[in-house]
């Protein structure tokens, strides 16, 4: 990444916490008093500001640097700004009985999203003018109202120069950086399918949410891939994870240049300019908005077919070729790895696989993004990067399939994501899942501040660290307390279920499958502020 491009504060480190987090959250955790049923979430008060513990990193202390995850977790480096990524202000209306709402009342995000109505599809047709660095076109949304809608919003940063609905022209009018409100010239009746086109352009580039943006630019490779913002600097969107759509992405590029998105490739030129290239592709399944891709740049590119699955595995041309060489010979373990879990979780949840390793300093190492998640060059040139890609690919079950209802049941994705990593080295003859709960309980067992982020409201500032390691511990935890048999039944039926839910629903979930009332273990690994006793109950004994 660009020194112009640095990530925005907060950047996350996707797969482990970074080397320097800072754990304890600004608010104590929530108090409870008697056991605490699952069905109902408690959120902290807020009172005076926790002094942050530094957290020991010490990895050769602490855990030994052989482990797939955890071990490399301690090392990561973060952006060096720790504030808070985005301040959304005052309450954000989520709409009235006609009107849908700039945002469907996240409590960590309020204003992301549009409420009244639901994205079935995304139809997005670009130009990308490298010169210009202007990126323009045009998105169709298809839609279902949820309600009467005399207006609605979606969410984009760059500027809108015209807009249709049900190919009528509506009204619109920019409200902050972020949304966009449509006044069609009908109103639109509850329960009806409707569509919204949606003109477009600008340099993406130009653009901050805060101190923010999560365009890449690297020379002539620029990409959009973050969370949990990124779609609204490349198309208009319903930005919230809890209403995934299908995508059909036409970007059009000067010849030269490759275009790397989401599910398959249908074309790489799909229309007749000698001097142009116009690359297609589509996915069928349901995605999130944080989880579509768009990188353009000079990539090398293999394609092919792996376990009937169609492949497309892409590495920028600005990294050598030895390091392209280790980067496309780590990609090369995606069937294996998927195979794997497929194996723990049932089928796996898309028709295509792949994966980018893009030329950017990214400041995560990997990201979700579904059927081909983006990878840092640092990690993927080194000789094995298993665990990397293997808590990557769990996030196509969970966090893409199975996706949040809030940003706060982050613990339902990326939990899943770590533990797998740790399952996976046991069952390929590392360390046991067992020895990794031990060692990380132990590593953790004096730091207060990082006990101090529930897993059930971590705050917005620790959404991306604690989970990491509180996650896998707790998942392990539960499997010494219900069984191998009950844990991998209730992770499969999980992760098949797919669709928006809560972390709520997955203790509901684990209490039906086990067949045990789980109220104790959940009040000391998902509600505790402190280190669960090392009990029989919890797991720890």
């Amino acid at each position: 990444m660009s020194s112009a491009d640095r990530p925005g504060p907060g950047g996350r480190t996707f797969g482990r916490p970074p080397a320097d987090a800072q754990f304890g959250p600004q608010t104590p955790p929530p108090r409870v008093v008697g056991p605490v049923r699952p069905r109902r979430r408690v959120r902290p008060s807020t009172i005076v500001i926790i002094a942050l513990v530094v957290i020991m990193v010490a990895s050769a202390v602490v855990i030994p640097y052989a482990a797939p995850v955890v071990d490399r977790w301690l090392q990561q480096q973060r952006p060096p700004d720790h504030t808070v990524p985005h301040d959304p202000g005052p309450p954000v209306s989520t709409g009235s009985d006609d009107r849908g709402g700039p945002g469907v009342g996240d409590p960590y995000y309020p204003d992301y999203g549009s409420s009244g109505y639901n994205a079935l599809k995304y139809t997005i047709d670009l130009n990308w003018a490298p010169t210009q660095q202007v990126l323009s076109g045009n998105t169709r949304i298809d839609a279902r109202s949820d309600q009467l809608l005399r207006s609605f919003y979606v969410d984009l940063v760059l500027p809108v120069t015209k807009v249709t609905v049900d190919g009528r022209p509506a009204t619109f009018d920019r409200e902050g950086i972020y949304d966009v409100r449509i006044v069609p010239s009908r109103a639109i009746p509850a329960h009806k399918r409707f569509d919204v086109t949606v003109s477009y352009g600008g340099n993406p580039a130009d653009y901050r949410n805060g101190n923010i943006t999560p365009w890449l630019v690297t020379n002539d490779e620029v990409t959009a891939a973050s969370e949990p913002e990124g779609s609204a600097w490349w198309y208009p969107a319903n930005d919230h994870p809890s209403d995934p759509a299908t995508y059909d992405v036409s970007v059009r590029v000067p010849a030269g240049l490759d275009v790397i998105s989401n599910g398959r490739l249908i074309s790489r030129d799909s229309r007749d300019e000698p001097r142009f290239d116009t690359w297609h592709w589509a996915t069928d399944q349901t995605l999130a908005t944080y989880q579509s891709l768009l990188s353009i740049g000079r990539y090398e590119i293999k394609q092919g077919t792996a376990d009937g699955r169609p492949y497309v595995y892409a590495v920028s041309d600005q990294l050598g070729k030895k390091d392209r060489a280790r980067a496309f010979a780590n990609l090369a373990r995606t069937p294996k790895i998927i195979s794997d879990e497929e194996g723990v979780y049932g089928p796996y949840p898309y028709d295509e696989i792949g994966g980018l390793v893009p030329g950017h300093r990214l400041w995560y190492d990997g990201l979700e993004s579904a059927t081909r998640p983006v990878y840092a060059a640092r990690d993927m040139t080194r000789p094995n990067a298993s665990g990397l890609l293997t808590h990557e690919l769990a996030h196509m079950w969970f966090g893409d399939h199975v996706t949040l209802k809030e940003w706060d049941d982050i613990f339902i994705s990326e939990a899943y994501a770590s533990f797998t990593a740790w399952w996976r080295a046991e069952k390929t003859g590392g360390r046991s899942a067992d020895d990794q709960l031990r060692r990380t309980y132990d590593a953790y067992a004096n730091q207060p501040g990082f006990w101090q982020i529930s897993m059930i409201d971590p705050g917005r500032d620790h959404l991306f660290d604690a989970v990491y390691l509180r996650g896998p511990m707790t998942l392990q935890a539960l499997r010494r307390v219900i069984g191998d048999d009950a844990f991998f039944r209730l992770s499969r039926r999980w992760a098949q279920r797919g669709g928006v839910h809560s972390l709520e629903d997955w203790m509901q979930l684990a209490e039906r499958v086990s067949k045990k009332d789980l109220d104790g273990f959940f009040q000391a690994w998902i509600y505790g502020p402190t280190p669960p006793a090392k009990t029989a109950a919890n797991g720890l004994a």
